[in-house]
């Protein structure tokens, strides 16, 4: 399973960028899932808008996040379980100073079920997964 970052996200529905949409032509959509940590993170920042919205910006805050839910419903989501949770202990303790804790859970949610994550931010993951479960569809054309 392909485990797609938030930051992929926005190029699907934002740029269109060409690279991403060469790798999607090679494999079939049942293979993509969201992990539940980026559905968190998207609908968090859309919610925190929401909230916060002037007056005049709370019409479309609200629009906006009707509209980031059915964009989510068009993926299949990884939920977070008990086995992540087990592996996130352990990267926790291995990597301390490590700053971004949704990477770490996602990464987690990874090694549980040997699914690679597609992010633009390799460097986040690199001290976290092995090489073989990162993948660059923004930057890195495919095979």
């Amino acid at each position: 399973m392909w485990l797609w970052d938030s930051n992929i996200l926005r190029y699907y529905f934002g740029e269109k960028h060409p690279i991403l949409h060469l790798h999607l032509k090679q494999i079939s959509r049942d293979e993509i899932a969201l992990p539940s940590v980026v559905v968190a993170e998207v609908l968090r920042g859309r919610c925190d808008f929401a909230l916060k919205a002037s007056p005049s910006q709370a019409p479309m805050a609200h629009q906006q996040l009707l509209q980031t839910q059915k964009l989510l419903l068009q993926f299949n989501v990884l939920v977070f379980d008990d086995k992540s949770a087990e592996i996130l202990e352990i990267l926790r303790q291995k990597h301390k100073a490590h700053k971004r804790y949704p990477d770490m859970m996602i990464a987690a949610m990874a090694k549980a079920g040997n699914h690679i994550v597609v992010t633009r931010n390799v460097k986040h993951f690199e001290p976290l997964l092995p090489k073989n479960q990162i993948a660059n569809w923004i930057d890195e054309k495919p095979n």
